[in-house]
């Protein structure tokens, strides 16, 4: 069977581990997958991105994949309406934002295609992102599923040492690592608000940016006199991003909103002293019977900046964290997460290997 994935453009980050992971899995299952961007890069206008969205739709017309596995939401409005249109068995799709930061647009334009029964399956990725959708008609909520995802566990690369270096990181100070695109949704801001009421310790947010978001960080930082203890490494292999958890003393995750929170799910797999905004889905997705996670309100700095100074004077004990990190090594399976996805192309498949 071949199958066609499709991501929005090529930024490094949680959607393209995730297809990653699926398109290794799948092929190691017998599948061909080709993956493409439906964008040519980021910080397209309007008026561009409906441009290459329709000759994408051309495509999508012209395709003879057995199957579509979209990531975002116009590739996954697409890939219900074209897919159906040439007669393609398999669109499946993935909701990879909560319905209220989505672009009313393109919202509308889901939940209609998703009505229609235009999607084969419609994929959440945890109970709290399938319960974004509960307001949503039965015929939508016909095709939707959850397939929690599956992570690759951390290996050993370079040493703390080594991974400092390399990125500048001072050998003697404290780092304080984030995860994740530069943006309001990712919250930086915060961190670096905190950072300001922290003394010689270093944050790393390691991942990109658009410039303008960019440029706002490290304005807020210069005006907090904290410019010289702020890095923004700029898009990172996932190699350097494991590297990071290693090298780092405190892994904080402020984020507004999430669906799932690939990078906090990493963090706890390495092992690092964690923490991250009080969401329903980062406790689903980080909960355990003795979770070293400790979560804090939204957009609070003070309330940030002490719990960041007391988790670097006292971290969770080794032995704790080393047990949470296996615990959510295990729940995280990747074998479980392709399992499920070779149910739904092969659904009478023996090699399978689902797990409810």
């Amino acid at each position: 069977m071949r199958i066609l994935q499709i991501l929005h453009t090529n930024q490094r980050g949680g959607i393209e581990t995730l297809s990653t992971t699926v398109e290794r899995g799948l092929t190691a299952h017998g599948f061909h997958v080709d993956t493409v961007h439906m964008f040519s890069s980021t910080g397209l206008g309007a008026s561009r991105k409906v441009f290459e969205a329709a000759r994408f739709a051309i495509r999508l017309l012209k395709d003879d994949h057995d199957a579509i596995i979209a990531y975002q939401a116009t590739a996954s409005v697409l890939t219900g309406i074209c897919g159906f249109l040439r007669g393609c068995r398999h669109r499946i799709v993935h909701q990879t934002a909560v319905p209220s930061e989505t672009a009313w647009p393109v919202r509308l334009a889901d939940k209609i295609v998703g009505t229609l029964g235009l999607y084969t399956k419609n994929i959440a990725n945890t109970l709290c992102t399938q319960r974004e959708f509960s307001h949503y008609p039965a015929s939508y909520r016909r095709s939707l599923i959850v397939i929690v995802h599956g992570l690759d566990v951390p290996r050993v690369g370079r040493d703390r040492h080594d991974t400092r270096q390399r990125f500048g990181i001072p050998q003697q100070r404290k780092a304080i690592l984030n995860v994740g695109r530069v943006s309001a949704q990712k919250n930086q801001s915060l961190l670096v608000d905190a950072l300001s009421l922290v003394d010689d310790a270093v944050l790393v947010v390691g991942g990109y940016g658009e410039d303008a978001d960019t440029a706002a960080l490290m304005n807020r930082a210069k005006s907090l006199g904290v410019a010289d203890r702020l890095l923004v490494t700029g898009p990172l292999a996932r190699a350097d991003t494991l590297d990071l958890y290693r090298a780092c003393d405190l892994f904080v995750f402020p984020s507004t909103w999430e669906t799932f929170g690939l990078a906090a799910a990493e963090a706890a797999m390495a092992g690092i002293p964690m923490l991250v905004s009080d969401l329903a889905v980062l406790r689903e997705v980080l909960a355990s019977k003795q979770s070293p996670v400790t979560f804090l309100p939204l957009n609070d700095a003070d309330t940030w900046a002490a719990a960041i100074r007391t988790t670097l004077a006292a971290p969770s004990p080794p032995d704790l964290l080393a047990e949470f990190s296996e615990e959510i090594r295990t729940r995280l399976s990747v074998e479980t997460m392709i399992g499920h996805y070779v149910e739904l192309l092969r659904p009478n498949a023996a090699d399978a290997r689902i797990v409810s």
